[in-house]
């Protein structure tokens, strides 16, 4: 087959000429590649988001976290010593292991209370969040070690959980404890899995911790242990893991790498971004079918018109030329329209959730852009096969008489 400018030009011609139907048909393919793309780009966006803060965090980083395990007794809980830390220090290749406390609490404050999550880290070893954004001060000051009644509190506990809103140096009740705050965090955005959220809670030295909660040895929720090179992460977890499992049993203890953790989150976007994007792809195969339905309707209003086409020379090949470039223009067209829109969405979706404290972006990739124009090519293209063929096959002599 040829494609000469005439072909095209005849093409572009009977789309206009057909008005009110081809824009009907370009609908259906806009919305199916708007709903493709605005949904690839926030899934792709949430990845990038997530990645963006775990390298923040750091790859050399390793986290472990106490479970349960069932061993004689029912559900004996299993907690890490001071002990355990200390081994977990003289492993191969760890710099340093930052243990992280948590218990709840009853703040209360202008006459109200509410249920809080408290933490505590040890103020020399705070110096880990420093380059995350997860404690960044926004008014006020850091806790200190000698902080015995001091306290950091997230943005939401200032400004959201009271009625008035909670400022530095005022005085709240912990379990009935009287506490100061001495700084407010910066406002931290959600996301997937990305770190630890420090909007809701409440943090304080090891010191003022113990105090609250009377315990005469503490036991870490969370443990962070940092790496001196990247390369030493994977037989320093797996060093830990083993003499942890040995003490306690195995699955007792959850042993992970950051790289591990967003190779698990990434994988679970990505099946959700893929079902979601199948969705939309359903929207696409309706709008090939009105593509189909209108190609079909077009040579049936046309087959005069076909067979004096064929009359004057034109070839079985050109009429089918002619048809299939009608439906690639639809797709085409209607897949640039539908990346501009979705692209559109996506921003507006991400600005949206950036608005309520979620960590989501529009992501503008040029496989996304590539892959849906070809897509809806394709489909333009793959739905006017048959009414090109049907077209093409037309007797001219029983064209001529169609009424």
């Amino acid at each position: 087959m040829v494609l000469d400018l005439d072909i095209v030009e005849v093409s572009a011609k009977n789309l206009r000429r057909a008005g009110i139907r081809t824009f009907l048909t370009l609908i259906g393919v806009v919305i199916g590649i708007a709903a493709i793309v605005s949904l690839l780009s926030i899934g792709q966006g949430l990845s990038v988001s997530v990645e963006k803060q775990f390298q923040q965090l750091g790859t050399n980083t390793i986290f472990i976290i106490p479970g349960s395990m069932m061993s004689g007794a029912a559900g004996v809980s299993r907690s890490i010593t001071q002990s355990d830390l200390d081994q977990i220090q003289s492993v191969r290749g760890v710099q340093d292991v930052i243990p992280i406390y948590s218990s709840a609490a009853i703040m209360e404050f202008n006459n109200q209370k509410i249920g809080v999550s408290v933490s505590a880290v040890d103020a020399k070893k705070a110096g880990i969040f420093d380059s995350t954004g997860f404690m960044d001060v926004q008014n006020g000051r850091m806790i200190s070690k000698n902080d015995s009644s001091g306290v950091l509190i997230g943005d939401s506990v200032a400004n959201d959980l009271f009625d008035r809103k909670l400022n530095e140096k005022k005085i709240i009740l912990l379990n009935g404890q009287e506490y100061k705050v001495v700084g407010i965090l910066k406002k931290q955005t959600s996301s997937f899995g990305g770190g630890p959220s420090t909007s809701g809670a409440v943090y304080m030295s090891l010191e003022a911790f113990q105090r609250m909660n009377g315990m005469a040895e503490l036991k870490p929720t969370i443990v962070f242990v940092k790496t001196f090179a990247k390369e030493d992460v994977k037989n320093a977890a797996d060093m830990i893991k083993a003499d942890l499992e040995k003490k306690y049993g195995k699955k007792s203890i959850t042993v992970s790498t950051s790289e591990q953790i967003l190779e698990q989150i990434n994988s679970i976007l990505g099946l959700i971004t893929i079902f979601l994007a199948g969705v939309g792809g359903i929207s696409l195969i309706v709008g090939g079918i009105g593509i189909m339905n209108a190609m079909i309707t077009s040579v049936m209003e046309r087959t005069k018109e076909i067979g004096i086409m064929k009359a004057l020379g034109a070839s079985n090949n050109k009429i089918l030329m002619i048809f299939l470039l009608e439906a690639s223009f639809i797709g085409g067209l209607g897949g640039l329209i539908g990346i501009i829109l979705g692209y559109i969405l996506s921003t507006i979706v991400a600005a949206v959730g950036g608005a309520m404290g979620f960590s989501l972006v529009a992501y503008f990739g040029i496989e996304i852009t590539l892959g849906a124009l070809a897509f809806s090519m394709l489909v333009g293209l793959l739905s006017g096969i048959l009414p090109a063929f049907r077209a093409a096959k037309l007797d001219p002599v029983a064209a001529l008489r169609y009424e």
